[in-house]
């Protein structure tokens, strides 16, 4: 008899043609395939013969046209009874259609009704490689609809859900009955242990065509504890990577804010392009703190945005660039003046030498984002507006900004803030000749305007030799010949006194000296290096009618004492005969890590007011400035960097770092003294801070840490405390932090906050806040 066409082939019926003579037997794992594979004569299934192998699953041949792919079974014992029409097969059972895979220990097909039944370990592996078990299984020869009973699932990501009984259908869904979902991995000691945590329902679907799992009269379990009940719960399988919905809310209780909630929702507008909507609404209360309201909360509020702070946070990433955005506005929760802020920055790259970018901070006033919960910038008490143009080439480098700045603290004054608009600098630097010589060429154009104070144009270009030296005793000198020229149109300078024009050319030759002296040792090997650095320009060049707008802070330390310009910025520049020397010392003992030490100081021929008094090189010699590294292990370092005055010895600046311990225990102290005399402007006053962190990992799963702040200057106190317990595993978190702040800001009062937060993994962020 002919064989059948691939056309004519539909299922397992076609596949075990009634017509094909061939007697059940026993063979070594025989092969069951389509028709189209069998040869022209009917051939016994004791035929030697290799099988068709199964194309790999793809997602086109489970949404194609399924009835077209092939089916493949391989068993020890294949039995086929023609007057019943019942194909059964015994002993590690594979069956292959569309893409999915069933494992069973037994498994009996009835041609006629097109069932079939699975007994004994039964596994069935999805496409998208989520992977179910049962003991018993019954479905269609598609494998797409049955019912099993005692069924498990291990999803792609390791998450695992588990039933009574389940019902599939169309391939595609699944119902659970009396179903638990975890996201926690068995217990490698005791894998029987109820996890940490488990929702529980009286039914689970698993929608794989809308890629989500819902649950149905669901309770939250923790530790066997039920803490939470839902009718209804859902939330993206694991094949979904975002996906829009509502998240977990954020609930919180404030001295000042009162009682709030903040429910996200996420919306995912595209592959590359979400939106996250987190409107909070609060329910203020005769607890809330008020400094100068109305007698009543309540009386104050008489619109909605009172009582809903408004925001929203943007992403769109591209081929070329990104984009994040953020924002949020709302009415004071007393006064009903409108409140907000924004934060944006953006880079798009136009070719492979030029970028554009943009950055946008901005705030209704200085206390809106603390009081409120959205930070920016915390580290600087100002925020920056920038968009920007830049080339980056092998050797040049250019770019294009303009920025404004809006200060914070309730000294700053908007009418004395600059605008820049534009500042551009190029930079160049030449392949080095044959001897090492190179040329590098910086230009800076600047200008920036105030309605209140000084307006500048500025243009300043600098073009240097530069050649390194090698002496026959092995010490290295770096030579430097340069030539500067600065132009600038002031405004308004010398308290609004008028305009002026003036200009510099400044040139200047420069050499930077050290001799290594390396003591090798096969224990600790040493390096002493003396240094010194000789510099001479013109005196003079920092006359009254050149604005000092960058040049402000004049601070030395052991990174700028051997410099040739140790001034910051282009305003003020060095000049005359000056220089610097020292003396750097490092050891590293094999086994002990390093050790290095560095002290230096810097001369002048002639003083004048480059530098002031206060700043440490107000004579012809400034303070000594030095730095110690200490970390014989990986366990302890410690760091200190100090200035001393020249005269007296008298420490003007210290920053110590010490740290000691390993991850089960560790504790850190840092030290920060400031001296006024570090700031020409005397802007910052002389302060002392202490803190302290003490640290521990104590077991794979819990840390705690403690970390404590204080200001020793006079009139000083402690700024404020911090505890944090974490417990973290790969299904399970929370956090919780405990802080006490002593720093009160206008409607920023001190007080405590209490924080904490639990994961669920899969499942979203459930935070619990008390200030």
């Amino acid at each position: 008899m002919p064989a059948a066409s691939a056309s004519d082939i539909r299922g397992w019926g076609d596949a075990w043609n009634d017509d094909t003579p061939a007697e059940p037997g026993q063979t070594n794992r025989p092969v069951m395939r389509p028709a189209s594979a069998q040869p022209a004569a009917a051939e016994p299934e004791t035929a030697a013969k290799a099988p068709r192998p199964m194309p790999p699953a793809t997602q086109d041949s489970v949404d194609g046209d399924e009835a077209e792919e092939p089916v493949r079974l391989t068993a020890d014992q294949i039995i086929h009874d023609r007057e019943l029409g019942i194909v059964t097969a015994k002993g590690r059972v594979e069956v292959g259609q569309t893409g999915r895979t069933l494992i069973a220990d037994t498994l009996s097909y009835n041609l006629k009704h097109d069932v079939m039944t699975a007994s004994g370990n039964v596994t069935l592996v999805e496409p998208t490689g989520d992977t179910m078990f049962a003991e018993y299984f019954e479905m269609t020869g598609d494998l797409k609809d049955g019912v099993g009973k005692e069924l498990r699932v291990l999803l792609s990501d390791r998450s695992r859900m588990a039933a009574a009984s389940g019902i599939r259908s169309g391939g595609n869904r699944t119902d659970f009955d009396k179903a638990v979902y975890t996201a926690c991995e068995p217990c490698r000691n005791k894998p029987d242990r109820r996890p940490l945590w488990e929702a529980k329902a009286v039914r689970i679907t698993h929608d794989q065509e809308a890629q989500v799992i819902e649950y149905r009269d669901a309770w939250l379990e923790l530790a066997g504890i039920p803490v939470a009940y839902t009718p209804y719960l859902s939330h993206p399988d694991p094949t979904v990577k975002r996906k829009s919905g509502l998240l977990a809310p954020t609930m919180g209780l404030s001295s000042t804010l009162g009682a709030n909630i903040t429910v996200p929702y996420f919306w995912a507008v595209a592959d590359n392009q979400d939106v996250t909507f987190s409107p909070r609404f609060l329910f203020p209360s005769a607890t809330a703190t008020r400094v100068n309201t109305p007698a009543t909360l309540d009386d104050a509020q008489d619109s909605l945005l009172q009582r809903v702070v408004l925001a929203a946070n943007h992403r769109w990433t591209g081929y070329s660039g990104e984009t994040k955005t953020s924002g949020s506005f709302t009415q004071d929760r007393h006064t009903a003046e409108t409140r907000g802020h924004i934060e944006a920055e953006g880079r798009f790259d136009l070719d492979n030498t030029w970028r554009a970018g943009y950055q946008l901070q901005r705030t209704s006033d200085g206390t809106y984002n603390n009081l409120y919960g959205y930070p920016i910038n915390s580290n600087r008490p100002w925020l920056t507006t920038r968009p920007y143009l830049e080339g980056l080439g092998r050797r040049n480098y250019a770019m294009v900004e303009a920025m404004a700045f809006q200060g914070l603290r309730p000294t700053d004054d908007d009418d004395t803030s600059p605008m820049v608009l534009p500042h551009a600098v190029f930079s160049h630097q030449s392949h080095p000749n044959s001897r090492g010589a190179y040329w590098t060429v910086d230009s800076d154009m600047l200008a920036y305007n105030r309605l209140d104070g000084v307006s500048a144009r500025r243009l300043s270009s600098n073009v240097a030799w530069n050649r390194p030296f090698r002496g026959k005793q092995g010490d290295l000198t770096d030579v430097s010949v340069s030539l500067r020229g600065d132009g600038y149109h002031s405004d308004h300078l010398n308290e609004n006194r008028g305009s002026a024009t003036a200009g510099r050319v400044v040139p200047q030759v420069a050499a930077n000296w050290r001799y290594p002296f390396v003591r090798d040792s096969a224990t600790m090997p040493q390096i002493i290096e003396p240094m010194v650095m000789v510099a001479a320009s013109p005196n003079g060049n920092n006359p009254r009618s050149i604005p000092n707008e960058d040049s402000l802070d004049s601070e030395l330390d052991d990174v700028n004492i051997l410099r040739a310009n140790r001034k910051t910025g282009l305003d003020r520049v060095e000049g005359g005969l000056r220089g610097g020397y020292g003396l750097r010392w490092s050891a590293h003992p094999r086994r002990l890590g390093y050790v290095a030490a560095q002290v230096a100081q810097g001369w002048r021929a002639h003083a004048d007011s480059t530098y002031s008094e206060r700043s440490g090189f107000g004579d012809n010699l400034s303070d000594y400035v030095a730095r110690f590294d200490y970390a014989p292990t990986g366990n302890i370092s410690f760091l200190n960097r100090v200035r001393l005055d020249k005269d007296t010895a008298e420490v003007r600046r210290n920053e110590t770092r010490f740290s000691i311990g390993s991850p089960i225990l560790r504790a850190d102290v840092s030290y920060y003294r400031f001296d006024t005399s570090e700031s020409e402007n005397l802007i910052f006053p002389s302060r002392q801070v202490v803190s302290y962190t003490l640290s521990s990992q104590m077991t794979r799963h819990w840390a705690a840490q403690a970390s404590s702040a204080s200001n020793l200057s006079d009139n000083g106190g402690p700024l404020g405390w911090t505890t944090r317990l974490i417990y973290s595993d790969e299904c399970f978190a929370f956090v919780t932090n405990f802080r006490r702040s002593y720093i009160h800001d206008r409607d920023i009062l001190a007080g405590y906050e209490l924080t904490f937060n639990v994961v669920f993994r899969t499942l979203g962020d459930v935070p619990f806040n008390v200030f």
